[in-house]
């Protein structure tokens, strides 16, 4: 069912005003010298911004719980924690990003996801999450992301064009599928069942 009067101006409103202010925070952090305060106060909304409008997308093919969304927001700003051991000089190289950020993280928490069934939603969302960083990331230029650890050292980087790209096109994604009421059904995923039938007068089935 396609949304009609306010609803259709809220529904076309939300991902152009999160490409916007994506676009106006990733403009910024290219502009503002590095340092680690004022680079995270600018990156970081630029990393939730663009994971929202992510998820705007996804969430016209699959219906999952809240849950889902909320650790896919929390987990696309809360990688970068990684970086403080870094900053430290604790552990690793400070010219390139953690080892953490790669798809064995992705792995390793999908995976969780498979065997803990009570929190197969929240693990699933956070995978998503970091996805969706690490696709910003890239496109961020050097030092790029190692997304292959330990398979393979080098790392993948593109440049501010790619960033724009994936802006214009889940933008244009969530408006197609929502003006045009495709697909007519979502998926759904991750829905706990519950523990005992109900007949349809509301009494337990024995």
């Amino acid at each position: 069912m396609q949304p009609g009067g306010r609803e259709s101006i809220r529904w076309w409103a939300c991902p152009v005003l999160l490409a916007g202010v994506a676009l106006a925070f990733d403009a910024a952090d290219r502009r503002i010298p590095f340092s680690i305060l004022i680079s995270g106060l600018v990156d970081e909304p630029a990393h939730l911004v663009m994971a929202a409008l992510g998820l705007l997308v996804l969430a016209c093919f699959i219906e999952v719980p809240r849950r889902f969304y909320v650790a896919a927001l929390v987990a696309s700003v809360a990688i970068d924690l990684d970086h403080i051991p870094l900053f430290l000089g604790l552990l690793g190289n400070q010219d390139q990003r953690p080892v953490t950020h790669s798809l064995a993280t992705v792995v390793v928490v999908a995976g969780a996801g498979v065997v803990s069934r009570r929190h197969r939603a929240l693990l699933a969302g956070a995978a998503t999450g970091l996805v969706l960083h690490f696709g910003r990331d890239i496109a961020e230029g050097p030092p790029g992301v190692r997304m292959l650890w330990p398979i393979q050292e080098t790392a993948w980087t593109a440049s501010y064009w790619w960033f724009l790209g994936m802006i214009i096109s889940l933008t244009v994604a969530r408006l197609t599928l929502v003006s045009t009421g495709v697909p007519r059904t979502r998926v759904r995923l991750h829905q706990r069942p519950s523990s005992r039938p109900r007949t349809p007068r509301g009494r337990l089935v024995a």
